[in-house]
């Protein structure tokens, strides 16, 4: 388990990292050779020509804001099972705890996509689910939402989605740009899938974005259009060029540790390496 800070303006970013485990490069629609390609891949991105996926809490702290993005999103198949979930539930909690991030301290958590349930609800002794982060307001975007409803989305865990709802926490996100705390802001990107936002940070002239899954790896940033991963895979490339001349930290959920870098000269140069 690691922890990785980035600091932008007046506000912390904290990555509390749980674990970090290479993957096959199929799982993100890419193969060995372009993996091979990228110079800078390995070895903190990639590792024996294997990304390196991680299952993480990214916590934004601006104010007396205290956010957290995607916490293990897209890591039920190994976090959620039905014998594990409950040791692993634990476990996620007491690592942001060591990190200082007591689960009950914070304010809001953001789902860039509704994809599986992470660690967005608490499995319950009974099987029910309850907020992961009960003092929380949850956003989500509104199209997932609606898609869910319609029964268009079937996300893995779908009965915790919905028993989150009836909880009252889960706040829609429409597709104008929603601002949560000073310098935090939910913008809607398509890309990965129709509902899809990312979060933008800034302050005192400094930014961070945090991509969702329009990069479910940062190998994505080197390797062009990816149409298994993303629905319109022309537009995510348009934005993940911009993100790419921003300037900006960029930051995944799904990210090794540090979870962030800058792309600096053709490569994504990690933050704290």
């Amino acid at each position: 388990m690691t922890t990785n800070k980035i600091v932008v303006g007046d506000i912390t970013l904290t990555r509390v990292g749980y674990a970090d485990v290479p993957i096959d490069p199929a799982r993100v629609g890419l193969d060995a050779a372009q993996i091979a390609a990228l110079a800078w891949a390995e070895p903190v991105w990639a590792t024996g020509g294997q990304p390196l996926a991680g299952a993480a809490a990214w916590i934004v702290e601006s104010g007396a804001a205290r956010i957290v993005i995607d916490p293990a999103q897209a890591a039920d198949e190994i976090l959620r099972t039905p014998s594990d979930a409950a040791a692993h539930q634990r476990a996620f909690a007491a690592a942001m705890a060591a990190a200082g991030f007591e689960r009950s301290t914070i304010t809001h958590v953001v789902a860039t996509h509704v994809e599986t349930i992470g660690m967005f609800a608490w499995r319950d002794d009974d099987g029910s689910w309850s907020p992961f982060f009960p003092a929380a307001a949850m956003f989500a975007p509104g199209r997932d939402l609606a898609a869910l409803d319609a029964g268009t989305l079937t996300p893995a865990n779908a009965d915790a989605f919905a028993q989150l709802r009836d909880h009252g926490v889960v706040h829609a996100v429409g597709d104008a740009a929603t601002a949560i705390a000073d310098g935090v802001v939910i913008e809607h990107s398509g890309g990965h899938c129709a509902g899809h936002s990312i979060v933008r940070i800034e302050s005192r002239g400094q930014r961070a974005i945090f991509v969702g899954h329009l990069a479910v790896t940062p190998l994505h940033l080197g390797t062009g259009e990816c149409p298994q991963q993303n629905v319109d895979a022309p537009g995510t490339e348009q934005l993940l060029d911009g993100f790419r001349s921003s300037g900006a930290w960029l930051a995944g959920p799904l990210w090794p540790a540090p979870g962030a870098g800058r792309w600096i000269d053709g490569a994504l140069v990690p933050a704290n390496p």
